[in-house]
């Protein structure tokens, strides 16, 4: 049996799927570290998640939540004093580009700067299409949310990921209901917009790894852009296929022309959410690929590989979908 020789505190700033993998990963992976990470869940409702796992996770791991709002610094502040390590998660995706702005731009220039005054590692969750350049306002915040990180924070590590699937996610699962009631799965423009899902373990498992107090570890990945796609590429269409088979239905694959994805995404937005919402600038993300940068760079680490040597390689759509598609 290992002793745990150091308490490690990482403060979550963030719930919800990814988060809650997270916290899992890390969980499971205390026993193999001489090392005790405790967990805080910080967000503005962060009961939920604390509640649905603290009854699998042993409670030395989980410190108590705490609430925090990533447009007022002094809450995190508060919630960042002593930790070793902090985990960003913020981020929306829907909004208007006001809001887009306050949370994923300021708020992450906000949580860099709280970090930065503790003295604690910054792990930022970011995404692959970030685009200081881009007029749609999620890939552009997103751009600007790393450059503050890097400002405030230069040892930084930001992870850059495709698509994340996995029990509980949001893309696979719309459009395995939208299979079950609509006689057809639309797909937008020819269908031909190429994605690279990641298994959310394996995103996890990442962050896991990241927030070990290995000194090797930290100095590679300090101020170092991992982006993280999974071990296959499929376009939109493909993707459609896999629904299709991993749930055991028909149904035809029609492509609606962007003019038309664009009117009744307009329609759909101003609507109250449900599975069909859908916004103008989603619509827009969807006709840029979503893959990692076939362009080698000197400030990005090949993601395949940094998991084949620190854990496992990526895990295939093809072993995880059919455990919760339906």
């Amino acid at each position: 049996m290992v002793a745990h020789q150091i308490s490690q505190r990482i403060v979550l700033c963030g719930a919800g799927f990814l988060g809650r993998n997270i916290v899992t990963a890390i969980s499971k992976n205390n026993h193999a570290q001489s090392l005790l990470r405790r967990v805080q869940i910080s967000s503005r409702h962060p009961e939920r998640v604390h509640a649905s796992l603290k009854h699998i996770i042993p409670y030395e791991y989980l410190l108590p939540p705490v609430k925090v709002d990533v447009t007022k610094p002094e809450t995190l502040t508060a919630a960042f004093e002593g930790a070793d390590v902090v985990v960003s998660l913020v981020g929306i995706l829907n909004g208007s580009p006001e809001q887009f702005d306050e949370i994923q731009w300021r708020g992450t220039e906000n949580v860099a700067k709280a970090a930065k005054q503790s003295n604690a590692k910054v792990i930022h969750i970011s995404a692959i299409g970030a685009n200081k350049a881009s007029s749609i306002p999620y890939e552009k915040t997103k751009a600007l949310g790393e450059e503050a990180i890097f400002a405030h924070c230069p040892d930084a590590t930001i992870i850059r990921p495709s698509l994340i699937f996995g029990p509980g996610d949001e893309f696979f699962n719309r459009f395995a209901t939208l299979s079950y009631f609509l006689p057809i799965l639309p797909v937008f423009g020819n269908g031909e917009t190429r994605f690279q899902p990641v298994y959310v373990g394996d995103v996890a498992q990442l962050v896991e790894i990241l927030t070990r107090k290995d000194s090797k570890i930290r100095d590679r990945v300090a101020g170092k852009i991992i982006e993280a796609g999974g071990p296959e590429v499929f376009t939109f269409r493909q993707i459609m296929e896999l629904v299709l088979k991993y749930t055991g239905r028909t149904r035809p694959i029609v492509p609606v022309p962007w003019p038309a994805a664009k009117f009744q995404a307009m329609v759909l937005e101003r609507l109250p959410h449900n599975v069909f919402t859908i916004s103008q600038s989603q619509v827009e993300q969807l006709k840029h690929d979503n893959v990692e940068s076939s362009q080698p760079s000197a400030d990005r680490l090949p993601f395949a590989q940094f998991m084949e040597e620190h854990s496992h390689p990526l895990t295939s759509v093809h072993d995880v979908l059919p455990r919760y598609l339906k």
